[in-house]
Parts: structure tokens; C-alpha cells; sequence
């Protein structure tokens, strides 16, 4: 019996040297195949290969695609996996026109940059020239573009602050109303120091205040449905709205 168990591990022997031959090889091919990758990361890594190929931004309406890419300092020397997206977006939000951004990796070296913008509420007249854009922030844009009509012009505002307001004040109204708007015009007197008159697209003068601007004109829609067209006049929008005529009659209490 002693002598078939020896007989049987001398079979036996040839096979178990050709595993851990087989084994190994195995292993030394895993070892060299992990070297093999890790070297083509490295070279990846250190080469053009790598770099950015392409920008993509979207969500820009108001700022121009190239503005946005400036900000970024991104470009096709940049490696894709060293974007340091927190410094790029904290260089594009702070652009006066950029509410939120963020930047993020697309297939085959893209960067997409995402921006989120304040609207232009208004345009401001100047002496010369033509009218600046006035964000929803009301900081003036001069790169944007603006439509003559398109928005509402400020006119006699000279004042940044009163500026800045007015925007605020325009940007709680609704679109409607907003587009109803052709010019505000900055006309203070003793007793109003931001007392503003407002000429409408459909033809109305109305007197207001900055203060409470998008409330106290609120209800303009309602109240002219209860003019007559051909009447002429001002509409006070204060607190208490009321019509007054150009003729000599009784001035129109609305509500």
C-alpha cells in the first residue's frame, strides 16, 4: 500500500510543477499587463492626449458664449482631469451678469460649462449713445444686446442706487405687465423725491412712486378696463388709484 501512494505522488508530481508554472506565468502577466496600463495612464496623462478638445456653454442668453469661456480660462492646454472647477466657477459667478454656474466633463475631452444668468429688465437712456442694458440686479451690462422697445427705458435716472431699485421693483412684476411698460421716467419733485412717470405701450400715463413700484402697479390692468379710450389724462397709481382728467371735470376715483 505504501509503495502504490509513493507511486501515485511521483505521477502526480509533473502536474503540480506545470500549475505553479502556470500560475506564475499568470501572475507575471497580470503584474506586467497592471505595469503596461499604469504606463499608458502615466503617458496619457503627460500628453495632448488629455487635454481639452472641445467647450460646450449653455444657459447663456445674455453674456456670448466666448465671454464665458474667457472667465473660465479654460482652453486646449488645460488637462481634463485637472479642471479645478471650483476656482473656474467662482471666476464666472463673479461676473455681474452670472447668477450660479458649474462646470462638468463630457465624452471625448469635453468640458460643459452651465451658467445661470439675471435677465435684462431694463435699459437706461445716456446723453450719448445708445441705452445701456440694466439687469434684474441692477447693474448695467454694456456687452449685451437690447432691443429699442424690448424692455422698459429709464430715462433722467442718474442716480446707481435709484437704478438698482427701479430694476429690483420691475423685476417682482409679472411679464405682462412688464412688457406693457415703454419708459419710466425719473421726475422727483418736494413731496415725492422718487416720484416717477410711466409711459405705457398702449397709450396711458401713469404717475407712481419708485417705492412699492411693482405693487402699486399691480392693478393697472383692471383700472384701465374702466376708462373710456378716448379719455385723456394721468393715472395715479399710489395707494389709492384714481384717474386724473385733462378736462375740466371731477377727477375718476378706481378700484
Amino acid at each position: 500500500m505504501a509503495d502504490k501512494t509513493v507511486v501515485d505522488m511521483q505521477d502526480k508530481l509533473p502536474q503540480l510543477k506545470e500549475q505553479r508554472k502556470q500560475r506564475s506565468r499568470r501572475r507575471f502577466i497580470v503584474y506586467v499587463s497592471i505595469f503596461l496600463i499604469l504606463i499608458a495612464v502615466m503617458v496619457y496623462l503627460q500628453s495632448g492626449f488629455s487635454n481639452v478638445k472641445s467647450i460646450e456653454v449653455t444657459g447663456a442668453e445674455t453674456m456670448g458664449d466666448s465671454e464665458v469661456i474667457a472667465l473660465s480660462e479654460l482652453n486646449h492646454e488645460v488637462n481634463i482631469w485637472s479642471l479645478n472647477k471650483e476656482d473656474r466657477t467662482e471666476r464666472i459667478e463673479s461676473h455681474d451678469a452670472v447668477t450660479d454656474a458649474s462646470i462638468s466633463r463630457g465624452w471625448f475631452n469635453k468640458v460643459i460649462i452651465h451658467i445661470e444668468e439675471y435677465k435684462v429688465i431694463a435699459s437706461v437712456s445716456q446723453n450719448e449713445g445708445k441705452p445701456l442694458p440694466v439687469l434684474e440686479n441692477g447693474k448695467l451690462y454694456d456687452s449685451a444686446e437690447v432691443k429699442i422697445g424690448s424692455v422698459p427705458l429709464l430715462r433722467d435716472f442718474e442716480d446707481a442706487a435709484l437704478i438698482e431699485e427701479t430694476a429690483m421693483e420691475l423685476g417682482k412684476m409679472s411679464e405682462s405687465l412688464r412688457g406693457r411698460i415703454s419708459e419710466v421716467i425719473y421726475n422727483p419733485d418736494e413731496s415725492n423725491p422718487d416720484r416717477v412717470t410711466v409711459l405705457m405701450n398702449d397709450g396711458w400715463t401713469v404717475s407712481s412712486t419708485i417705492r412699492a413700484f411693482a405693487e402699486r402697479m399691480e392693478p393697472y390692468p383692471t383700472i384701465v378696463q374702466q376708462l373710456e379710450p378716448d379719455q385723456e389724462g394721468i393715472i395715479h397709481m399710489r395707494l389709492n388709484p384714481y384717474f386724473e382728467s385733462f378736462r375740466e371735470e371731477e377727477d375718476i376715483t378706481v378700484e
